[in-house]
């Protein structure tokens, strides 16, 4: 049976301006991420999916250089009228396969060797050896440890140190690949936080006003220490930075890494291949948990939708993964293959936004404990106060003129409302993007009615206005 799959897309035209300037309003308040691959960007893919309801585009920057993403970052601008909300993630401290220039397939129970030393794929060539690009690995991994490849698909076990590498029995069969992850969990390998690569691209994202950096492999705050040192030569850059999760090291250090940074991703591919499998549903919902605890930013992502990489419909699994992120209160969850170089990237959107949003509708039914700041800051008691005076009335939206950080906080406790959040900043527009419920305006002069009418309510609208006087929140309820 083919399931098929309606595409939609609701725009609010303001009809104070011109056709061209739209305010975005998909009904959705949690947000839709998409990887985007340099090599599938082409303008009219890019503007598909936006027409299809994603929220905010990710650059991979592990698989591209600065040429191919300053070509994408400039096209997803053009299309999008210089409004998507771009991430772009760093390497990090990972390991990858390198050296083997042909796939080689491997069959269970056999041995294979592997080594930081690339030379000896030459000097062994009568035995398979794969290559790891750092040049250390071999000497790091004790006997005894598993070794995962490209998110579990093949493990090794550590059996004997050998002359220039380790050699390691075969788990299950499998067909090894360059470029492709390495994990040894409970290993902690001395890798540096940043590659050469990656320095040049935190340079990169402050020249070219990147919103969101993501720290990937993040394992503790010197990790996030290394980017704000680099960061120091550009004090006019506004980006933030985004703490990736992916091993036990950085999960323990959680609370502190979220003291340090602006939001967290659960990245569960690589935690995966780091912990043990039974872990990961309560690793994931602690994540979530702090994070919205200290009012950050949230994105769960890996393998949401991976049956629609290849298929026009998901799995039921995948369709109750959704919603479960949705219920647990993460801002935004992440496409990655489905949207990179799937076959079905329209269609997973589409997904995407139809079981988040009819679970967003059910959540007050559902949650029974909400995860919220526990910050006593006079700023967060009154967004509390507003948001719950907004679902108390009844009303159908908040509207509002006030800072990057007061709409933040807003955003931290769930409005059951859009805000649409006035702002003329456009890195604090793409900024808040990100935010649960927020649908930022570009307003440049006015007050906050003026912005109000200016989005064009219907007669019977009630409306919730919040303005920043003095740096505290201020509001009235105004019936159209």
């Amino acid at each position: 049976m083919i399931i098929m799959i309606l595409l939609t897309s609701k725009y609010i035209k303001n009809k104070h301006k011109n056709e061209n300037n739209m305010i975005k309003s998909h009904g959705r308040k949690s947000k839709i991420i998409a990887k985007i691959a340099d090599n599938n960007a082409e303008p009219e893919y890019l503007k598909s999916l936006i027409e299809a309801g994603v929220d905010v585009m990710w650059l991979n920057t592990a698989h591209q250089g600065e040429e191919e993403a300053m070509k994408v970052v400039e096209d997803i601008r053009a299309v999008s009228d210089q409004k998507m909300c771009i991430l772009l993630d760093t390497k990090g401290p990972e390991t990858r396969t390198k050296g083997i220039e042909n796939p080689m397939e491997i069959k269970k129970d056999e041995y294979v060797i592997f080594t930081g030393d690339l030379t000896q794929i030459a000097t062994q060539s009568d035995k398979k050896v794969i290559g790891v690009d750092y040049s250390n690995f071999h000497n790091e991994i004790p006997v005894g440890e598993l070794i995962s490849y490209d998110d579990n698909s093949v493990s090794f076990i550590v059996e004997e140190i050998v002359d220039g590498g380790i050699k390691c029995i075969v788990k299950n069969d499998g067909v090894i690949k360059s470029k492709k992850s390495l994990n040894v969990p409970n290993v902690h390998i001395n890798l540096p936080s940043l590659t050469p690569k990656d320095v040049g691209f935190i340079h990169f994202c402050a020249k070219n006003n990147i919103d969101f950096v993501i720290h990937s492999f993040v394992r503790n705050i010197q990790d996030l220490n290394d980017i704000k040192n680099i960061l120091k030569d550009y004090p006019e850059y506004k980006g933030k930075i985004i703490a990736k999760i992916e091993n036990r090291e950085g999960f323990d250090n959680r609370e502190e890494i979220l003291d340090n940074c602006d939001g967290l991703m659960v990245a569960r591919g690589d935690l995966m291949a780091e912990v043990p499998l039974e872990e990961l549903p309560y690793m994931q919902k602690k994540m979530v948990e702090s994070t919205l605890k200290k009012g950050k930013y949230c994105i769960v992502a890996t393998q949401v939708l991976k049956n629609m990489v290849k298929n026009p419909s998901p799995t039921r699994a995948e369709v109750l993964d959704i919603g479960n992120s949705v219920l647990d209160g993460t801002h935004g969850i992440s496409m990655s293959d489905e949207t990179a170089f799937g076959d079905y990237p329209l269609e997973a959107t589409n997904v995407m936004h139809r079981v988040m949003k009819y679970t967003e509708d059910k959540r007050d039914e559902l949650v029974h404990f909400k995860a919220e700041p526990v910050s006593t800051l006079p700023m967060f008691t009154l967004a509390k106060e507003v948001v719950e005076k907004a679902k108390s009335a009844k009303v159908t939206a908040i509207v509002t003129k006030i800072s990057l950080e007061a709409n933040k906080a807003l955003s931290s406790y769930h409005p059951n409302v859009a805000v649409y959040a006035g702002t003329d900043d456009i890195m604090d527009f793409r900024n808040m993007t990100m935010g649960y419920a927020l649908v930022p305006v570009l307003f440049t002069t006015g007050s906050v009615i003026e912005l109000k009418d200016l989005i064009g309510f219907d007669p019977q609208d009630k409306v919730l206005v919040c303005e920043e006087v003095d740096g505290k929140l201020t509001y009235n309820i105004i019936n159209q």
